[in-house]
């Protein structure tokens, strides 16, 4: 019973402490004199542009933030088309929020996320903050930039992320409904994690790119955009988060309302696999352990909880383990305490699975069919990262 007691505590102690902690997130205050403002923010936006409608929602949820600057970054021969894009969505619009005249164009050689980046860093950005926005993100309402820029009330913080969600599918007939799901428990999961860990000792695995604010003179400087632009081609998101703990800065999340974005994930089935393999091939956990010091030096439970607890999977063979440990440990016990033991063993492991998810299911009920579909998934999932390892070599998206 021993060895299902260390194996128990080293599963579960980081779920349990994280609910607690998750219970207790709140948002960061809004001042009345704040010391930024929207039109110290500038916005940048790289894109593929393979979506027009897509993108130009995502402009037009910006621009009634008021920022400084928004900036689209693209490839060369694609920016008189996002131009033309911008003043057809600014000759239909009703008032000065929704129209996009004041988007700057940028264009790049060759489309590279890190180098439309830094495009923007080196030829627009003015603003004391830089926000970067993936072009599939919508933000929530007018007030974003503000509730984003408390976070830097605090001198000692660098970098700021939002909770994010996806866009629920209200198309329920559609095959691609249960991988919307699957997205939507993503980011919850995502939420849960990041959101308890950082409320605990500051720690972000990965401040997401999806959206992020950051200090300009953090990283509008040579020595960053060296080190960004050589970095491992995996993991942009991570290699900023390193770039921030490493200068001393710490990074927080926002979880007020008024600071919670939506985005989309991949529905098709086979696209959303191959989204999971580029998750599940991403080294940027084992190149932090390798090159910096902070995940053990300042981050002590996140030590456990994010370094040492990433070794929790596959999900299949560590419960599989607990319940075989429990049952043979209970031998000398009659049969009806040895299997009441095992249910109630059952019954936890189901709970662990749909905890993360329950301010979903609290919002909407009616997913509530999807949970054994996504149980299922989450132990095939397992299966997922072990071709992962395998394969980790392979660095093209989605493969």
């Amino acid at each position: 019973m021993l060895t299902f007691f260390l194996l128990s505590v080293f599963r579960y102690l980081r779920l349990i402490v994280n609910i607690i902690a998750f219970s207790n997130l709140k948002g960061h205050p809004i001042k009345k004199n704040p010391t930024f403002k929207s039109t110290d923010v500038s916005v940048v936006v790289p894109t593929v542009f393979a979506d027009k409608n897509e993108v130009m929602a995502c402009l037009k949820r910006i621009r009634v933030c008021n920022p400084l600057q928004l900036i689209v970054v693209t490839k060369d021969e694609l920016v008189p088309d996002v131009y033309a894009a911008c003043a057809e969505v600014t000759a239909g619009a009703e008032s000065d929020d929704e129209k996009l005249d004041m988007v700057q164009v940028i264009g790049v050689a060759k489309l590279n996320k890190r180098t439309q980046m830094v495009a923007a860093l080196q030829q627009a950005v003015t603003g004391s903050i830089v926000a970067f926005a993936d072009d599939d993100v919508f933000w929530p309402g007018s007030d974003f930039i503000t509730a984003m820029l408390a976070c830097f009330e605090n001198p000692e913080v660098g970098a700021c992320g939002p909770s994010q969600r996806v866009c629920r599918s209200t198309d329920l007939d559609k095959p691609t409904t249960f991988t919307n799901f699957l997205g939507i428990c993503y980011l919850e999961r995502r939420n849960f994690n990041t959101g308890a860990t950082n409320l605990i000792d500051g720690a972000v695995s990965t401040l997401s790119g999806r959206t992020s604010f950051y200090r300009a003179s953090l990283i509008q400087n040579d020595a960053f955009m060296n080190f960004f632009l050589n970095a491992l081609n995996h993991d942009d998101d991570k290699n900023l988060t390193r770039w921030v703990y490493d200068q001393g800065y710490q990074i927080t999340l926002n979880f007020n309302p008024a600071a919670r974005i939506m985005t989309t994930l991949e529905t098709s089935p086979r696209m959303f696999l191959n989204q999971c393999m580029r998750w599940a091939r991403g080294r940027g956990n084992f190149r932090v352990m390798q090159t910096t010091t902070y995940w053990y030096d300042t981050h002590m439970w996140s030590l456990y909880a994010i370094y040492i607890g990433q070794f929790q999977t596959p999900a299949f063979l560590i419960d599989g383990s607990l319940l075989t440990l429990l049952y043979r440990g209970m031998a000398d016990y009659d049969t009806y305490t040895r299997n009441s033991a095992v249910l109630a063993l059952i019954a936890w492991i189901f709970f662990t699975k749909i905890v993360k998810i329950i301010p979903h299911f609290c919002e909407f009920p009616q997913d509530i069919k999807f949970i054994p579909g996504m149980i299922c998934f989450s132990y095939f999932h397992g299966l997922l990262n072990i071709y992962a390892l395998i394969t980790r070599d392979n660095k093209v998206w989605g493969r």
